[in-house]
C-alpha cells in the first residue's frame, strides 16, 4: 500500500510541473503578440535572402519609384502594370520587391525566388488590392 501512495505522489507533482510549465508558455506566447499594424502603403515583407550588412531587418518597407516590382501568379512573372516579364532581364542594380500568393508552399516560393538572380530581392505577399487587380486581369481575358 505505501509503495502506491508514493507512486500517485510523484505523479501528482509531475502534474503540477507540467501544468506550471504550460502555463509559463501559455504566457509567453500571448505576451510576445504583435499589435495590428495601422493602414499604410508599406509592404509586409519576409526576407529569404541573406540579409547584406545595412538591410534593414524584416518589416514594412516602402517601396521606391525606382524599385522593380515583380509579381508571381499563375505561372507567369508580371511586372507592376501587370505585363509579362522576363525575370532575366531585369536590372541587378536595383531593388527587387517579389510579390507571391500567400498560400504558395515553402519549395515552391523559395524556386520562384531563386529564379531571380539580385541580392537585393525582397518576397512579399500579395495583399487584398494585388489580388483584386489580378482576379480583374483574368476576368478580362477570354
Amino acid at each position: 500500500m505505501q509503495i502506491q501512495s508514493q507512486e500517485n505522489a510523484m505523479t501528482e507533482i509531475a502534474l503540477a510541473l507540467a501544468m506550471g510549465f504550460f502555463s509559463i508558455m501559455v504566457l509567453t506566447m500571448v505576451s510576445m503578440g504583435v499589435e495590428p499594424a495601422a493602414e499604410s502603403d508599406a509592404i509586409q515583407v519576409l526576407k529569404l535572402a541573406a540579409p547584406a550588412q545595412s538591410d534593414d531587418t524584416a518589416g514594412a518597407i516602402h517601396p521606391d519609384d525606382e524599385d522593380v516590382i515583380v509579381i508571381y501568379h499563375g505561372g507567369r512573372f508580371l511586372d507592376r502594370t501587370l505585363e509579362p516579364l522576363d525575370p532575366g532581364a531585369i536590372d541587378p542594380g536595383k531593388r527587387v520587391i517579389l510579390a507571391l500568393d500567400a498560400g504558395l508552399p515553402v519549395e515552391q516560393a523559395l524556386k520562384i525566388r531563386s529564379r531571380i538572380a539580385n541580392s537585393r530581392l525582397i518576397v512579399s505577399s500579395l495583399d487584398d488590392r494585388w489580388q483584386a487587380a489580378l482576379a480583374g486581369r483574368i476576368g478580362e481575358k477570354p
